[in-house]
């Protein structure tokens, strides 16, 4: 269960680990939530967004066996706070990359390219901000020169990603930009188990 947002309107510092409903219980159907001009119709678009990439587990589900394309879902930004009309739902997909190997160059497999390499189109669309982070499992991690340059990509592009849904934006800055001024964690976000 998610703790209570925090008096700036963001969840305190951490990545919570929830449900698909639990995720929804607190981000659209709370009572503070319910004149909500944006969040439902997001939701939906997340909904529809997350369903291209379960049809190809469907599709392909003997050749991925227990494999999942998604192996996890971050949810950041205005989205994961106590803004009533956020205006999209900023993600960072764990994209197994074994699995999409698996289904690589098979009917519909478009899709594992087309849904992060226009942002702007996927937002428009489905109002979601996808950031792809190719997962991999590594026994060794404590043993970085055994790893692969996927493994080492890995854990920069998963500590890049934890480290940005930590951090606020500045105020007083015109772009939004990382800075060493805005590195300082500041809030919480979602791991959303699927």
């Amino acid at each position: 269960m998610l703790p209570p947002f925090a008096a700036g309107g963001f969840l305190p510092l951490g990545r919570y680990s929830v449900s698909f409903d639990e995720a929804e219980a607190a981000l659209v159907n709370a009572p503070e939530f319910q004149d909500s001009a944006t969040r439902q119709g997001l939701w939906e678009g997340l909904h529809g967004y997350l369903d291209r990439f379960f049809a190809l587990e469907d599709a392909y589900a003997q050749l991925l066996g227990d494999l999942a394309l998604v192996h996890r879902l971050w949810l950041g930004g205005s989205f994961v706070s106590t803004k009533p009309d956020p205006g999209n739902i900023d993600a960072t997909l764990l994209i197994d990359t074994r699995a999409e190997r698996a289904v690589r160059g098979k009917p519909g497999s478009k899709w594992l390219t087309s849904a992060f390499k226009c942002r702007d189109r996927v937002r428009d669309e489905f109002g979601v901000s996808p950031v792809r982070v190719g997962y991999r499992p590594v026994s060794h991690v404590f043993r970085h020169e055994r790893m692969t340059i996927e493994e080492r990509t890995y854990f920069m592009e998963r500590g890049v990603w934890d480290d940005w849904w930590q951090r606020c934006r500045l105020q007083d800055r015109t772009d939004g930009s990382p800075s060493e001024v805005s590195a300082a964690p500041a809030r919480g976000y979602l791991e959303v188990r699927l």
